[in-house]
């Protein structure tokens, strides 16, 4: 067997020796991860997620199996290891606690997902080539998106929310998080760009021996990095994402800042050699794909192919030798052309004040307003419960219940506020706890190469492509979107599998003779407990999406009015995914149809136990009550239901009319003096929404734009008036 460092960057497997297959299966397995999960919807819905935990735990077995046959049965060694298993495991006691028991089983399946493919990515990583392997699996990936994007646009391909409003969505549906997406890609695809420039013309010389001298001088592989690059950046700004700009922004000084000082120049050259170009032709290629010229639209964008390529071969054959030779940037030049930026921006708007109110109005200054908005609820939460905060989805689940005015979000946009909401202080402190091992680790290993230049801009390009996420996830659900999530973690598994030159041999020499005694003490131990933690998530993946395919087989034969087969299939769906409180109502609603008002009560019951912050619920659940006519708990329900949303007007119209066919049925009884307190409680209802909007600022008013200010509706009215 090859003699293999798997967490190690400077020692490859011996040459002629393949590594064991389990890791062969295991990496495609991972490389498919990376590649196809984009194209489901960014793998943000539970159903896709569930699948893909099936595929990475399994793949988490495999490396793990061969990682056990050669002696190192130990599941986490660095401190990263140790923190991102921490990840999943706080979701898991936060579960205990929380607020939506279905919701909170999504979320520990998606870290537990992140945690697999992590681990398994960084025992994956023996040496460079598998990271650029791993690198272009997921480049590549990222050139299909764009090209699906532009496809959609032009009606070549449908995907449905994949290019609205002149912005372009892609497989992502959501511009922000595809613009997030890209532009960590596009990082990875620069740094194999300049990787590509020291191959040259590769095999060709040997297919053509008389090939002329100027055509050897082209670096033929960074031409399909160049194209690939420059796809990307045109979709990244098809996406029109002003977090993604601002986050632009912000990296690309630091990448070059960081970048070894030879390197510098070629970068800058190039990013200026795709994006410009691509910034000009989605302009073009937006307007005509907006006005269905989709034959104009591409060829603008063939047209930017063209110079984009041009400009390759233009540094190619007059500017590179000359770059390596002559050309090295201070560091310094970099803290003064922006300093020079702002100087500039901040010259133009002082001289002409009202470009500043068309910048804010360009920005959407009032989507980031809103978001302060959504970021002080968000606090309130945490404030509420600061130790495991509300347990996954605990935003989704209660946010009406905080917010001070009619919004519609059911994430933060702030990852971090979502992680403070959903898992409290400890949750945060994991977090941090991850970013700071990742930068501590990036630190010594970029520190550790200072011989090593090439090694060094591999360390930066990850290091920056991690923090390009980490930048505009906090200002939005990014990560939300676990493709997304996905490609961070592998990132921190690729550094995580790397070590200082020298010390992986170090570690090799110094366990050479005791090989032989460790494999006289293997032991089944870790095995089987790893064994037992990966059938747990193999079965669970399986078990929830079961449910997800009974449950939408439900929902098709009910809307076929086929109640019995719909019947069969719900309770099969909760059979296998007891905490979705949504198949629970769906039964209760089918049960009060059939007349079964006992268990419709239990099923409605169950529900609003699942989901305890849901005014839906509780709403249904007052249903149920009045159809057996239990009216006081029918009335509890529905106030409760408004407490939980305070601004949505219909379950206050829920409210009146609950509470006047209440008091009407006691009238129908002979019972006027337990009519009397239903009646005036639905009178009461229109003063309720009065103290309620007074309390709404006049700067919050402005912001509620969703629906029109709450005020009483005729259903109400006409409750208020019968009583």
């Amino acid at each position: 067997m090859a003699r293999v460092q798997v967490k190690g960057m400077t020692i490859a497997p011996e040459k002629g020796v393949p590594l064991p297959f389990s890791h062969i299966v295991a990496f495609w397995s991972v490389a498919g991860l990376l590649f196809f999960t984009p194209f489901f919807r960014g793998l943000f819905f539970p159903m896709e997620q569930e699948r893909a935990l099936i595929v990475a735990a399994l793949s988490f077995w495999l490396v793990y199996f061969g990682q056990w046959v050669r002696q190192r049965p130990k599941l986490n060694e660095h401190a990263l290891d140790w923190m991102v298993l921490c990840l999943p495991a706080v979701y898991v006691i936060s579960s205990l606690v929380a607020v939506n028991q279905g919701l909170a089983v999504n979320e520990i399946v998606k870290t537990a997902l992140y945690f697999t493919v992590f681990w398994t990515v960084s025992r994956l990583v023996t040496g460079e080539e598998v990271v650029c392997r791993l690198l272009t699996v997921i480049w590549a990936s990222g050139i299909f998106v764009s090209l699906a994007g532009l496809a959609t646009a032009t009606g070549i391909i449908f995907i449905r929310d994949g290019f609205m409003g002149g912005r372009i969505y892609s497989s992502f549906q959501y511009p922000n998080a595809l613009a997030n997406y890209l532009l960590c890609v596009l990082v990875l695809g620069v740094y194999l760009w300049f990787r590509a420039l020291g191959r040259g013309t590769g095999n060709l010389n040997q297919i053509w021996p008389v090939m002329p001298s100027w055509l050897n001088r082209l670096s033929l592989v960074s031409y399909l990095y160049t194209a690939g690059n420059y796809f990307i950046t045109v979709v990244f700004w098809g996406a029109k994402s002003n977090g993604g700009i601002l986050t632009l922004a912000v990296i690309s000084p630091l990448l070059l800042l960081g970048a070894p000082k030879g390197k510098r120049v070629p970068l800058f050259l190039h990013a200026l050699a795709v994006g410009i170009p691509g910034l000009l032709v989605v302009l073009k290629f937006i307007n005509e794909a907006s006005a269905n010229r989709y034959d104009l639209a591409w060829l603008w964008v063939f047209l930017g192919l063209v110079v984009v390529v041009g400009l390759q071969a233009l540094y190619d054959l007059l500017l590179k030798e000359k770059i390596k030779i002559k050309l090295k940037v201070p560091t310094w030049v970099f803290g003064a052309g922006i300093g020079a930026v702002a100087a500039a921006g901040a010259g133009v708007l002082a001289l002409r004040p009202d470009l500043l109110q068309r910048f804010l109005t360009l920005i959407h200054f009032r989507n980031a307003t809103e978001r302060l908005h959504f970021y002080r609820d968000a606090l309130e939460m945490i404030a509420a419960r600061p130790l495991l905060g509300w347990g996954g989805g605990g935003w989704q689940e209660a946010y009406r219940a905080f917010q001070h005015y009619l919004y519609n979000s059911t994430q933060v946009h702030g990852f971090y506020f979502q992680v403070g909401v959903e898992t409290g202080i400890i949750g945060l402190l994991i977090i941090a706890g991850i970013w700071l091992a990742f930068l501590v680790k990036a630190h010594r290993l970029y520190h550790g190469a200072k011989n090593d230049p090439d090694r060094r801009l591999l360390i930066w390009v990850l290091t920056v492509a991690a923090l390009s996420v980490a930048i505009h996830s906090a200002v939005d659900f990014n990560l939300s979107l676990s493709a997304l999530a996905l490609v961070l973690f592998a990132i921190f598994g690729i550094l995580n599998g790397l070590k200082p030159a020298g010390e992986a041999q170090a570690e090799e020499l110094q366990g050479k003779p005791k090989k032989k005694k460790k494999k006289q003490e293997l032991k089944i131990g870790p095995l089987v407990a790893v064994s037992v933690l990966t059938l747990v998530l193999v079965l669970g993946g399986l078990s929830l999406a079961a449910a997800g395919n009974y449950a939408f087989s439900a929902d098709s034969a009910l809307r076929g009015n086929n109640l019995e087969k719909g019947l069969q299939n719900l309770q099969r769906a909760r059979k296998y995914n007891p905490f979705n409180s949504e198949y629970d109502a769906m039964l209760a609603r089918i049960y009060q149809a059939q007349g079964k008002g006992e268990q419709a009560i239990k099923t409605a019951a169950a529900a609003a136990a699942k989901s305890k912050y849901s005014a839906a619920r509780h709403a249904e659940l007052a249903s149920a009550y009045q159809s057996t006519g239990d009216f006081e708990k029918a009335v509890l329900q529905a106030r409760k239901a408004v407490s939980l949303a305070p601004f949505q007007v219909h379950w206050y119209e829920n409210l009146s009319r609950t509470c006047f066919v209440s008091g009407y049925m006691m009238l129908n009884d002979k019972k006027p003096e337990k009519a009397k307190p239903f009646f005036e409680q639905a009178a009461a209802v229109p003063k309720e929404i009065g103290d309620r909007m007074a309390k709404v600022t006049p700067k919050e008013r402005e912001l509620w734009v969703v629906a029109p200010l709450m005020d009483v509706t005729p259903s109400i009215a006409i409750n208020t008036g019968g009583a």
